[in-house]
């Protein structure tokens, strides 16, 4: 299948890679570079699309990759910084109003990178066969993995405070 125009490509898939950038990053200013990285990255990746697969599993690979190699380099960074006692520009602070979407999301943030993206992907509707392509797995160790994902995510939400 040929790959559409690239303006074209980032308008159908925009809320995708957003999607990705938010899975992996919360704050606004690191998101924002992210999604701009993945945009670079697949401009950089289109001479050598090869058309074995759908450009929109194409798209996903080079996404994921992106994020998650940001993520990576953001946790490195943020483990060799000291927490400061205060914040000295009294950054706005959002609450999450909705404790049981708090959990979900804490957990989530929780998993390693390649369980997060299979859940990013599974919360997406995607089959097993193109989460399994996309992430490089076999059929059948995507579907292992979402039950214990599931498993887990269900545990740490029941779990009594």
């Amino acid at each position: 299948m040929p790959l559409p125009p690239f303006d074209d490509l980032l308008a159908q898939h925009a809320g995708l890679i957003h999607k990705i950038a938010w899975a992996y990053c919360r704050d606004a200013a690191l998101r924002a570079d992210v999604v701009q990285e993945i945009t670079v990255q697949v401009w950089r990746a289109c001479p050598r699309y090869d058309g074995r697969c759908q450009p929109l599993t194409w798209l996903y690979r080079i996404a994921l990759n992106v994020a998650i190699t940001c993520h990576r380099r953001e946790e490195r960074h943020r483990q060799r910084l000291q927490p400061l006692l205060a914040d000295p520009v009294g950054a706005e602070v959002t609450v999450e109003h909705d404790d049981a979407l708090r959990q979900l999301r804490a957990a989530i943030d929780g998993l390693s990178p390649l369980d997060r993206a299979l859940v990013l992907l599974h919360l997406e509707g995607r089959d097993h066969a193109t989460a399994a392509e996309v992430l490089g797995l076999s059929v059948s160790n995507v579907g292992t993995r979402l039950h214990r994902i599931k498993d887990r995510l269900r545990a740490v939400i029941t779990a009594p405070d």
